[in-house]
């Protein structure tokens, strides 16, 4: 593999967001006779629910000495989550005794841009879900098998790491990008070097 090289870059996150996902009941109009007479017909059927699997949060009760960003870090989350899900309104006032909803850690995912480029552009590597803290090292799996390994970044209060990969003299093929974190987090995405 050719001259490349990792430039980190960490994000930091000013919020959180939050996505709820809902189901919408459609109805049919207009139907034939026809289609009708063969729904009438049919014989019962019984479809099951769609399942999720939502993490419900955690109660913590607040001890002497702790702080938002210590919370924070003990459950993997980021400060700015913790304080969204008990309006907390910023800073780290707590209270002994007082009880907080620990939200559950985001997912963990790992994104490459652009997905298909040419030698010598740069891709961007980014995980999003980590630990707060994790150390996480990227590596790059050529078609042949071939590796390069960048040095690890630490992951940002929003669980966010970037490092940038540029693939100079590199073979055209499908590489596989590997995000391995100090405490668990592993990942795989993969990107195209056009010939």
């Amino acid at each position: 593999m050719g001259r490349r090289g990792f430039v980190a870059r960490v994000s930091v996150a000013l919020g959180v967001a939050v996505l709820a996902g809902c189901g919408a009941a459609s109805t049919e109009t207009g139907r034939s006779a026809q289609a009708e007479n063969a729904v009438a017909n049919a014989p019962a059927t019984t479809a099951a629910a769609p399942t999720t699997t939502t993490t419900p949060s955690i109660s913590y009760q607040v001890k002497r000495g702790d702080t938002l960003t210590a919370i924070a870090r003990f459950f993997g989350v980021s400060s700015s989550a913790i304080d969204a899900a008990n309006q907390l309104g910023g800073g780290d006032r707590l209270t002994e005794g007082q009880v907080l909803q620990i939200p559950p850690s985001p997912p963990a995912g790992l994104s490459v841009t652009p997905p298909d480029g040419i030698a010598g552009m740069a891709f961007t590597f980014t995980v999003t879900g980590a630990k707060v803290g994790e150390a996480v090292t990227f590596q790059v799996v050529a078609p042949g098998g071939g590796t390069f390994s960048g040095s690890p970044h630490t992951a940002a209060q929003d669980g966010s790491v970037s490092a940038s990969y540029r693939t100079d003299g590199d073979a055209a093929g499908k590489y596989d990008v590997v995000a391995t974190g100090d405490r668990g987090t592993s990942l795989r995405s993969s990107y195209r070097l056009l010939g």
